[in-house]
């Protein structure tokens, strides 16, 4: 159950179906609390992460502690943690439908502010910790930045820098949805999404990478 895994019984059933019911269901369920929950989630996790990293690299300046914040709290990070509690088999989407999505990113992000709204701080922390604990305490090497990676790559193999470019935008106003394609001259092309054009280059990027490598 999903609710061992969070390690939390929620009293009120209601806000975990809304946290497992992301923009691509609502057609066929309720859903409208989600983009909600996912907005405090990010926050929640935000402070969770800040605060143990503040705690555990008390000698660390203010540009070290970001960097493993961004990281921690990225989309790429989510995922991994959505892989590793088998997120998608708790939700009634098809592989297809989840690949090249944030869908189980969100949802990790609107499972901690349901974990919050219903145990409190405590039980937030608690799933946190228990699946970002290895990462903050052991993460000396912070993995490069798939831009990074990608421009560092064209470089040596004597190709121009990768070109971004927008291709579509969605979602309302207040909550816009990018998407961004990456390409290199050789052809190689990478397409990401995001809640702003920064995210969606990152993943962009990423999506390209995974070809590269």
């Amino acid at each position: 159950m999903i609710e061992e895994i969070l390690g939390h019984t929620f009293k009120k059933q209601t806000v975990l179906t809304q946290a497992l019911t992301p923009p691509a269901l609502q057609q066929r369920k309720k859903g409208k609390a989600f983009e909600r929950l996912e907005f405090l989630g990010d926050r929640i996790l935000g402070l969770i992460i800040a605060e143990a990293l503040y705690t555990h690299y008390a000698h660390d300046e203010e540009g070290k502690l970001a960097k493993r914040l961004s990281y921690l709290t990225s989309r790429e990070f989510c995922n991994i943690v959505a892989e590793h509690i088998n997120l998608a088999e708790f939700l009634p989407l098809k592989k297809h439908e989840l690949q090249g999505t944030s869908i189980l990113a969100n949802c990790i992000e609107a499972l901690i502010a349901a974990l919050y709204i219903d145990g409190g701080m405590e039980a937030a922390q608690r799933f946190v910790h228990k699946y970002w604990e290895s990462a903050i305490y052991t993460l000396e090497e912070l993995p490069k930045d798939p831009k990074t990676l990608v421009q560092e790559w064209a470089q040596k193999n004597g190709l121009p820098i990768p070109q971004y470019k927008e291709i579509k935008r969605s979602g309302p106003d207040h909550a816009p949805i990018y998407i961004l394609e990456v390409s290199l001259q050789n052809g190689l092309k990478g397409i990401g999404e995001g809640k702003n054009k920064k995210l969606a280059e990152k993943e962009a990027a990423q999506a390209l990478w995974n070809q590269i490598l």
